[in-house]
């Protein structure tokens, strides 16, 4: 009988090369082992996994990334040798070829039709292959170049080919476990709060004490189900596992438990003590003597486990009890939740009128009204990104020749910031009065943060002092953003000289500069909420951002080029939520 190797040697023989035939044999037994792997399961992370992984270890392939299809939308699944995370970014589809395609062949007009094909550029992947099932797309498969850098020869896009091939029948296979898995969710919701209505009493409902709910649930468990012994564990965000209610177990016995608990908290259903897998946990379990253990869950959320000892009269729990026993262990998460949110509820009510008081304190600590003084005009803006915020600016008329702007930025935000911003505040006030040079002052604001904050709370801190008789500002850099300096819509030098960042160090040495402004010169000092404002994707405004407006729009009056810049920042975030503060303060030489 002749063998496999003499069918392939006369079905691929050419010069009867038999290197290329074991490599085809090769490849073949390759792919035979692959199929059987991504067969084994239904889970897609497993499929996804090694569909990727197997040709990057054997062809040594730098990077690697899969996209599915799902809702007219191609979402990156999986991501292997690529820095940046990607996982769970989407992009509108877009019809790619059909076969095995080098990313740049294609066309500008489809690289326009979307974002995707940039991005798969930009992360340096090379070939595209699409997973194809029952004559549809669903999705693609991307590699990098080979550590080699050798181009894919033929052999190897066909290897890649056959095997996206095999892995787009798993794949369906698995989404389609997927849509079956979520319609079974639903309807054991649905089933589910048809039995909480039936079977839970009115006694779970109708207080918000967290150990009156257990009482109630525990005396119905005791009552329905003729058991002596029963425990609670519950899962506390910030106490970790606790022990808080017990009868007929020795506390002792429960405490040998605990290494149990990581297990028992990811269950998903009711279950027998034997049908616990990990061989510890269950021996543990067994000889504690529970029976039966039942997670609490609540929207998503494991809150606790009930552990049961057996019945009384020695009969099992059959699968109605079990059904039974879930319901009613549900209702009483749902409960102790509500107790929770209760009790979250009240302790934010609490937190919110104090961060009301320290906003009001705060508000009051910031310029209500700008000096008047001629030729030259000033203006501040402040907007927290919560109720109480964590940057600072302050205009102090030291003489009538003279003005002090200050702006700062503590590290952290809310009442401990704010706090620390009125302490500087507080100091700055009294030691500018003083005839002392600007470098000493700041030298003793640093010290005294230092001495008395935290090592992690720091200030950045820009102060400079106006002379309008010479028209000079004197100035000293802590470490904050360089303000911008504008004459004649360019700009100029940044203001850059000072020291390090307050409370750093203890003993910091300080210089300052001196700048000569002319008319229609603009200073403008701002806090990183500017330039680091984000849009959806994630990405900074920057420093070129500001810089590019200032030029455009240095002859509007500080008001109206401070509301442009919202404005424009707002554009740019898109409905992105504020993550830091946002403070501008503005000083112009008016023109003669």
């Amino acid at each position: 009988m002749p063998s496999y190797y003499d069918y392939l040697l006369e079905k691929f023989g050419g010069d009867n090369d038999p290197d290329e035939i074991n490599r085809r044999l090769l490849e073949l037994s390759s792919l035979f082992e692959i199929s059987r792997t991504l067969n084994a399961s239904l889970e897609l992370s497993h499929i996804l996994n090694n569909v990727l992984l197997i040709p990057m270890g054997r062809l040594l392939i730098s990077r690697g990334l899969i996209l599915l299809i799902r809702d007219s939308l191609c979402r990156v699944e999986l991501a292997k040798g690529i820095r940046e995370p990607v996982e769970h970014r989407t992009f509108p589809a877009v019809p790619l070829p059909e076969e095995a395609f080098e990313i740049s062949a294609l066309s500008e007009t489809q690289a326009s039709a979307s974002e995707l094909i940039p991005f798969l550029r930009r992360l340096q992947l090379q070939v595209g292959i699409p997973f194809i099932s029952r004559n549809r797309v669903l999705g693609y498969v991307f590699y990098g170049n080979k550590l080699s850098r050798q181009p894919f020869s033929e052999a190897e896009l066909n290897f890649l080919t056959s095997l996206a091939n095999i892995g787009a029948t798993a794949i369906q296979n698995a989404l389609q476990l997927e849509e079956i898995r979520q319609v079974n969710r639903e309807l054991d919701e649905k089933i589910q709060q048809l039995k909480t209505i039936f079977d839970i009493g009115e006694g779970l409902l109708s207080t918000l004490d967290e150990q009156e709910i257990l009482k109630i649930l525990c005396y119905s468990l005791a009552g329905q189900m003729t058991i002596t012994r029963y425990a609670v564990v519950l899962n506390h965000p910030r106490q970790g596992y606790q022990l808080a209610i017990h009868k007929g177990y020795a506390r002792e016995a429960l405490r040998r438990l605990e290494p149990a608990f990581a297990e028992l908290f990811h269950l998903n259903e009711a279950t027998h003590c034997p049908n616990i897998s990990h061989p510890q946990a269950r021996q543990a379990l067994e000889d504690a003597g529970v029976a039966v253990i039942i997670p609490m869950h609540s929207q998503g959320k494991c809150l606790g486990v009930v552990l049961l000892g057996p019945k009384v009269n020695g009969q099992p729990f059959r699968a109605v009890d079990l059904e039974f026993l879930t319901t009613l262990v549900n209702q009483a998460a749902i409960s102790l939740e509500n107790a929770r949110l209760f009790r979250e509820t009240l302790e934010k009510q609490r937190i919110e009128e104090e961060l009301n008081v320290a906003r009001t304190i705060q508000m009051q600590l910031l310029p209500k009204q700008f000096p008047h003084v001629p030729g030259y005009a000033i203006h501040g803006l402040n907007l927290p990104s919560k109720q109480v915020g964590g940057d600072y600016f302050d205009i102090i008329q030291i003489a009538p020749h003279r003005i002090a702007l200050a702006i700062g930025d503590v590290t952290g935000k809310s009442v401990p910031a704010a706090l620390l911003m009125a302490n500087l505040q507080s100091a700055l006030r009294i030691m500018i009065g003083e005839d002392i040079p600007l470098p000493r002052i700041v030298a003793r604001l640093n010290r005294l943060i230092y001495q008395n904050t935290e090592a992690d709370k720091f200030i950045t801190f820009f102060i400079g002092i106006l002379n309008t008789r010479n028209h000079a500002f004197t100035y000293v850099n802590a470490g904050h953003n360089y303000p911008l300096w504008c004459r004649r819509g360019r700009l100029r030098a940044p203001l850059t000289t000072g020291g390090i960042i307050l409370g750093i160090m203890e003993e910091a040495v300080y210089e300052a500069d001196t700048i000569y402004l002319e008319p229609g010169d603009v200073l403008l000092a701002y806090t990183d909420g500017i330039t680091e404002a984000t849009n959806p994707q994630g990405e900074e405004t920057g420093e070129a951002f500001l810089e590019t407006l200032l030029e455009k729009h240095h002859q509007l009056p500080l008001p109206e080029l401070f509301e442009r810049i919202i404005q424009e920042i707002h554009a740019f975030s898109a409905g992105a939520a504020q993550q830091d503060d946002i403070t501008l303060l503005g000083l112009k030489r008016l023109d003669n």
